[in-house]
C-alpha cells in the first residue's frame, strides 16, 4: 500500500477491520478491482476554512492496481490531475470538490464539502472609543478562538483612521458603519473590513446610524438626524421635526423610532420621514422583542411601544435606568430573536454596572432577579451588552473597575442568552475602551 503524509484518523484496530472488509469485496461481479478511498484526510470529507487559508487534500487509497490517474474538480470545473490537491479559494461560499481515481478498468469517486468563510464573517466586532484624544478602532473575536484580534480596521486600512471616540457600529447589507463623536463617518465591508466609504465632515458630533433599505439610511447627531444616501455614501437633508441631540434608532415595517434628548421617542413615517408621533419620554433604548414591540426606558419606567399601533405599556423597574445624554453611548438594550425577551443592564449614573436582566413580559420575577452577575473585579463599559442571533449568546464587554492601568484590562464575556451561564471569557490588554459589540 502507498504511504501518505497524513495517518488514518480511525483507531488502528478499526482501520485494520475496515481494510479487511474492503479487501474482501475489492472486486465487483465482473472481477474488476475497484480502488477505495480509506481515509479522505478530513472528517467525513467536510471542513470550514477562511479566505487566505489553504487546505491540502490527499486521500489515502487501497486496492489500487496498475498506474492510477486522478481528476479533481471544484464545483464541476476540472482543476488538477495530481494525486493530491491544494485548495486555495478566492471567494467565500460553499464548495463541492470532487475527486476521482481511475485504476485499470475501475473508478472510485469521493466528494468533499468545504465551507469558505470571509476573515470577519464568523464572530463579533468590538467597536472601541479609543484612548482619547486618539482615534477609535475595531477589534474582532472569531468564534471558537481564545484570543481577540486587535486593531483590525487599522491593519486592513493602513494610513486611515476613524474619528475621536468611536461610539457606535452597525451592520447593514454586509457593510459595517462606524460613527465617531468627532471626525469622519466611515463604512467598511463587514467581511473584509476594507473601507468602502467615508464622510469626512459631519454637521454635528456623530451618534448612531440606522439602515432603512438598500439606498437610504439615517445618521443621528448632537443636532438632529440627517439622511444618508447609501449608494453614494453622502449626507442629505436634515429630518424635519427633530431638534437637539438624537441618539439610538430602530425601525418597524412602517416606522422609524428615534431617541431624542428633547422629546424622548420620536416616531417617523418610514417612507417620507415625517413625524408621526412622540409616544413617550424615554432616555435609553432601543430593543425590539419577538412580538414586534420596541422597548425603551428612563428612571424606574420600562416602556414597550407597539410597532404597529404605537400603543405604550409601562412596567416598573426596581432600580434606576440612567440616561446617557451627557456622555452618550447607545445603551445596553438588546432584543432576543428566539424568544419574547429583552436584555438590559443595571448601570450607575456614570455607567459601569455588573447586573444584566432578561425581561420576559408576563414573568414579573425577571425584573427583580438578574440573569447575569458579572465575575468579581469586572464591570460593564460602553453599551456593554448585545444579543447575538447566530448562536443565541449574549456578548458582553467588561473592564477592570477603576482608572489608570485598570482601564487596559479588558474582558470579552460570552453568555448563554437563555439561562445566563458563562460560556467563554477572553481577556485582552490595551487602552481600547470598548463602545459596543456588533454581530456580523
Amino acid at each position: 500500500m502507498r504511504k501518505f503524509s497524513r495517518s488514518l484518523q480511525m483507531p488502528l484496530v478499526l482501520a485494520a477491520l475496515a481494510v479487511m472488509g474492503i479487501t474482501a469485496c475489492q472486486k465487483n461481479e465482473a472481477g474488476v478491482t475497484v480502488p477505495q478511498v480509506v481515509d479522505p484526510v478530513i472528517t467525513n470529507g467536510k471542513d470550514t476554512i477562511y479566505l487566505g487559508d489553504s487546505l491540502k487534500l490527499s486521500p489515502a487509497l487501497s486496492n489500487v492496481s496498475g498506474t492510477p490517474t486522478y481528476l479533481w474538480m471544484v464545483n464541476g470545473t476540472p482543476v488538477s490531475t495530481d494525486s493530491t490537491f491544494l485548495f486555495k479559494p478566492t471567494d467565500r461560499g460553499d464548495y463541492t470538490i470532487s475527486y476521482k481515481v481511475t485504476a485499470g478498468n475501475a473508478q472510485s469517486p469521493f466528494y468533499y464539502r468545504i465551507k469558505v468563510l470571509a476573515p470577519f464573517e464568523n464572530g463579533y466586532f468590538i467597536v472601541n472609543e479609543g484612548n482619547f484624544p486618539g482615534p477609535g478602532g475595531v477589534n474582532f473575536y472569531r468564534n471558537g478562538d481564545d484570543t481577540m484580534m486587535l486593531n483590525v480596521y487599522n491593519r486592513i486600512n493602513p494610513g486611515k483612521s476613524l474619528g475621536t471616540t468611536t461610539e457606535f457600529g452597525a451592520i447593514h447589507n454586509n457593510v459595517l458603519y462606524m460613527v465617531s463623536k468627532q471626525g469622519p463617518f466611515v463604512a467598511a465591508d463587514a467581511f473584509s473590513m476594507k473601507e468602502t466609504g467615508r464622510i469626512a465632515t459631519l454637521p454635528a458630533d456623530g451618534r448612531a446610524f440606522l439602515g432603512i433599505d438598500n439606498s437610504r439610511g439615517l445618521l443621528s447627531t448632537a443636532d438632529g438626524v440627517y439622511q444618508v444616501n447609501l449608494q453614494t455614501f453622502t449626507l442629505g437633508a436634515k429630518v424635519a421635526g427633530i431638534s437637539g441631540q438624537a441618539g439610538s434608532m430602530t425601525k418597524s415595517d412602517s416606522y422609524v423610532f428615534v431617541l431624542t434628548q428633547t422629546d424622548g421617542v420620536v416616531v417617523l413615517n418610514i417612507n417620507d420621514l415625517s413625524v408621526v408621533a412622540k409616544p413617550v419620554k424615554a432616555d435609553v433604548g432601543f430593543a425590539k422583542s419577538q412580538d414586534g414591540r420596541v422597548w425603551a426606558g428612563t428612571g424606574t419606567n420600562l416602556y414597550s411601544i407597539d410597532g404597529n399601533t404605537l400603543a405604550v405599556k409601562t412596567y416598573t423597574v426596581p432600580f434606576t435606568i440612567y440616561d446617557s445624554w451627557g456622555f452618550w453611548n447607545p445603551g445596553s438594550f438588546s432584543g432576543s430573536k428566539y424568544e419574547n425577551a429583552i436584555y438590559f443592564a443595571q448601570t450607575g449614573q456614570y455607567g459601569g454596572g455588573t447586573n444584566i436582566y432578561k425581561f420576559v413580559p408576563g414573568i414579573d420575577t425577571t425584573l427583580t432577579t438578574p440573569l447575569i452577575k458579572l465575575p468579581a473585579d469586572k464591570e460593564l463599559y460602553g453599551a456593554g451588552v448585545r444579543f447575538n442571533s447566530r448562536d443565541t449568546t449574549l456578548v458582553v464587554t467588561a473592564m477592570k473597575p477603576g482608572y489608570g492601568t485598570n482601564s487596559q484590562q479588558n474582558t470579552l464575556l460570552i453568555y448563554n442568552a437563555i439561562n445566563g451561564t458563562l460560556k467563554k471569557s477572553v481577556a485582552y490588554t490595551g487602552y481600547f475602551f470598548p463602545a459596543m459589540p456588533v454581530s456580523n
